[in-house]
């Protein structure tokens, strides 16, 4: 499949891939970049970085929780996306717990060195997500 879209056009386009946080698809290793799932256990995260063992940039989810109406759907509906309720109900007593949340992994998954970046997802949050950022650093 990688190889059919680098054949379709006369450049050679950077192929990027979606991982869930299993044993990571042969056919997948040919990708340029790599983008792991959204998780909210950095444990998790940084175990599957080092079982895949990828010599491409990887990038780790980051999902910034909204409200905690927006967690429980996403709960319900999205499979292996494990939302702690302990993080739900912070969100539930305060939204910008949904920020904090995504600074502290943030920082945690930059400090581990096993990433490359995060894909954050900043859902409405952009604005404090960034402001958050800029302030911490």
């Amino acid at each position: 499949m990688i190889a059919e879209a680098r054949s379709a056009t006369y450049m050679r386009p950077r192929i990027g891939v979606a991982a869930g946080l299993r044993p990571f698809p042969s056919w997948k290793r040919e990708a340029d970049v790599v983008f792991a799932q959204m998780c909210f256990d950095v444990e998790a995260l940084l175990r599957w970085r080092e079982s895949a063992a990828l010599t491409q940039p990887v990038y780790a989810g980051v999902l910034v929780l909204a409200s905690a109406a927006m967690a429980r759907r996403l709960s319900a509906t999205i499979p292996d996306l494990d939302i702690p309720p302990a993080l739900i109900d912070r969100v539930d007593a305060d939204p910008r717990a949904g920020v904090d949340a995504a600074c502290e992994q943030i920082e945690t998954l930059r400090d581990s060195g096993a990433f490359d970046g995060v894909h954050l997802v900043t859902v409405s949050r952009y604005r404090e997500i960034a402001m958050t950022l800029e302030h911490r650093t």
